[in-house]
């Protein structure tokens, strides 16, 4: 009697282990909507605070500022979601919160302290949303099928794909007086789509830790520090450069529509790339993913270094996919693996603020000095030397761990 009750509660557990199809499907939705609403507003930013009339120094320190706040609040809010109102929640009240700022970013006016002081508050709101999303993922997977996470990831560069492209279109009609709202609407449907998920993600717990949930993960992911360090290396570079792609399409003779294609060809190139993550994982390890994400970087910046055609830097761009969909999978199953599951939350949104997020704030407030005063090609060729550096660092750092 006893053997057969231990059967049925191995048989429940491992039910339980399983990803449920339907959480997967809304999962899948969720990303698709986030990627798509993300690509009204993103690639076209640096464009918009051109057209209020800001420089390139004040538009870098524009992201550097927003940037900073955002890597400041992600782990506030990660906190919340993994010790106090779970994740679904947080994820509807931060992205109400974001619509409602980036409708008043909307009417703004032109002076830098007005447009800094709503993008603030909207980089608040809006900072949890990647790594919460992420969390939910990886959770939904468990541990057997983390390394499938980039076959959800995926759905979202779809959305962001087709979507930035038929923006670009518009906006190289219309003006881009539109980017806000389109932006805000799609925020409100992300939010509203996470009360269709259904429970799966890690209850709240307590922390045991003074410092909260942030505490708690460096405590128990010792590997977790130097790996973020090496993150921040690359990020400096990736973000520096990035920032200030869409003012050298531009600045080359190039429009919105350029700029849009830009984004949207390496979107659609990441699709495949992620869809294959979880087998090169397999066969080479995800410390080979994430340095080999990181140095295809390294190439696309060192060729626009040499551009100067506008369509030749469009097109270059779906290395940049390529890129980003090797070293954005492999820092999100790595953090799933290095850190507690209960702690899923938190070990993204540390990750992403202490890895990317450096990069934010320190990549596009020099890249903006460096853009002004030394050109592009100098810009994009220290940017590839950088993203080179992290990758090295990376190698080692996780050289002999279960993520190598």
């Amino acid at each position: 009697m006893s053997d057969g009750a231990g059967q049925r509660d191995g048989a429940d557990e491992a039910r339980r282990a399983r990803p449920d199809l339907g959480g997967l499907g809304s999962l899948r939705t969720l990303f698709l909507i986030a990627g798509a609403g993300g690509s009204a507003f993103v690639p076209f930013f640096a464009l918009f605070l051109a057209g209020r009339g800001l420089t390139p120094q004040s538009i870098g320190l524009v992201f550097a500022v927003t940037s900073f706040v955002g890597a400041f609040t992600a782990p506030l809010w990660s906190h919340l979601a993994d010790t106090r109102l779970g994740t679904v929640r947080v994820l509807l009240v931060s992205s109400a919160a974001t619509a409602l700022f980036a409708l008043a970013l909307a009417v703004s006016g032109s002076a830098l302290w007005a447009i800094l002081l709503v993008a603030v508050l909207m980089s608040m709101c809006s900072s949890p949303g990647a790594p919460l999303s992420d969390a939910l993922a990886v959770a939904y997977l468990g541990e057997e099928r983390m390394s499938e996470y980039g076959r959800i990831r995926l759905w979202a560069s779809l959305g962001w794909g087709v979507a930035v492209i038929g923006f670009g279109a518009l906006y190289e009609i219309v003006g881009l007086a539109p980017v806000l709202p389109l932006y805000a609407a799609g925020t409100v449907a992300f939010g509203l789509w996470t009360l269709r998920l259904p429970s799966g993600a890690p209850a709240p717990v307590r922390s045991a830790s003074r410092f909260g949930a942030l505490g708690d993960v460096f405590r128990s992911s010792p590997g977790l520090a130097s790996f973020v360090v090496g993150m921040v290396i690359v990020s400096v570079g990736t973000y520096a450069a990035l920032a200030f792609v869409s003012l050298r399409i531009v600045g080359t003779g190039g429009g919105p529509f350029l700029v849009g294609l830009a984004a949207g060809l390496g979107a659609l190139i990441e699709i495949p790339v992620m869809h294959w993550c979880g087998g090169l994982a397999r066969r080479f390890g995800l410390r080979s993913v994430f340095v080999a994400g990181a140095l295809v970087y390294g190439l696309v910046f060192l060729a626009w270094s040499f551009m100067a055609s506008p369509l030749a830097l469009a097109l270059a761009a779906t290395g940049d996919g390529v890129a980003f969909a090797l070293s954005y999978v492999g820092v999100v199953v790595i953090v799933g693996r290095l850190v507690p599951r209960h702690l899923l939350a938190t070990g993204q949104a540390v990750t992403q603020t202490f890895g990317w997020g450096i990069g934010a704030i320190v990549g596009p407030s020099v890249g903006g000095f460096v853009f002004a005063r030394l050109g592009a090609p100098v810009l994009f060729a220290a940017a590839a030397a950088l993203c080179v550096g992290g990758a090295l660092w990376v190698w080692f750092a996780l050289a002999g761990t279960e993520q190598a």
